[in-house]
Order: structure tokens, then C-alpha cells, then sequence
């Protein structure tokens, strides 16, 4: 045994370590983004990390997002494509959003007949504000960043940055 053993040793246990502001969830294996201070686990597990945009509107009421329609329109946009070409869905859609809810796959039916004099994430979030009255934008943008919809998170994020209401 020579005397750079230790040394290799103590290299390989220092690498294996994750780094320092990891959480207990964060894996060896998990690509570490610095400049959001999460790994891949954690978005999934709790969502996006703070962002300024995002942030000021966690406690604001999503009824605000019916007022708002720029934004509202480009989500739409975003959240309730056209089925595929072979009838098939894409992820993280408003169907998706609809069950991270709580509302039944029959609603989603439902709200997608009505297309397209009517659009299903408009009707999702008329009838959240309406079941609950105090949901909020930080739970739509920790729903849309489980689903893996940074465009979205992206849109929704405008709301913070600029554009002011009464």
C-alpha cells in the first residue's frame, strides 16, 4: 500500500459526493444545474425553483389569468393543441392539468367537445376559481413544472414582469 492511495481514495469519495447545496433527494448521477440550484429529482418532486417572475405571483389568485388575455390566448395556444394526425395527445396539456385538479377524465371530455367555439384551459380555470376560490398562479406554475412545461412557465411568467393590474 503506497502512499498515494489515500489520496486516490479520498479523490473517488470527494467525487462521488454531491455538491454541497444539493438536497438529501439529489442523486450522483443527477445533472446538477448551478444556475438554478436543482437537480432533475427535485424539479420533479417540488416543482421550479424561485424564479423573481414567478415568485410574485405564487400568492396572487389565478382569476387574474382570466383577465388577462394576451397571456391567457398564448397559453391556450400552448395547452390545447389539435389532436395528432394518428388522434394521439401531447404531454402536459390541459387534460393533464385538469387531473392534477382533481377533476375527472369525463370533464376533460367534456371540455374538449366544446372546441372550438370554447377553449378547455379557459373552462379548467373558470371552473377552479369556482370550486376553489382561493387557488392561486404558484399552483398553476408548480402544476405546469411537474408536467414539464417550461414554455408555458415561461408565458405565465410575463404576469410578473411588467404587466400591472388593479
Amino acid at each position: 500500500m503506497g502512499p498515494g492511495l489515500p489520496v486516490l481514495t479520498a479523490l473517488l469519495l470527494l467525487a462521488l459526493a454531491p455538491p454541497p447545496e444539493a438536497s438529501q433527494y439529489c442523486g450522483r448521477l443527477e445533472y446538477w444545474n448551478p444556475d438554478n440550484k436543482c437537480c432533475s429529482v427535485c424539479l420533479q418532486r417540488f416543482g421550479p425553483p424561485p424564479c423573481p417572475e414567478l415568485l410574485s405571483l405564487a400568492s396572487q389568485p389565478l382569476s387574474r389569468l382570466l383577465d388577462e388575455l394576451e397571456v391567457l390566448e398564448e397559453l391556450i395556444v400552448l395547452l390545447d393543441p389539435e389532436p395528432g394526425p394518428g388522434g394521439g395527445m401531447a404531454h402536459g396539456t390541459t387534460r393533464h392539468l385538469a387531473a392534477r385538479y382533481g377533476l375527472p377524465a369525463a370533464w376533460s371530455t367534456f371540455a374538449y367537445s366544446l372546441r372550438p367555439s370554447r377553449s378547455p384551459l379557459r373552462a379548467l380555470i373558470e371552473m377552479v376559481v369556482a370550486r376553489e376560490p382561493s387557488a392561486s398562479l404558484g399552483q398553476l406554475s408548480t402544476h405546469l413544472a411537474q408536467l414539464g412545461r417550461a414554455d408555458a412557465l415561461g408565458v405565465l411568467s410575463k404576469l410578473g414582469s411588467g404587466v400591472h393590474w388593479a
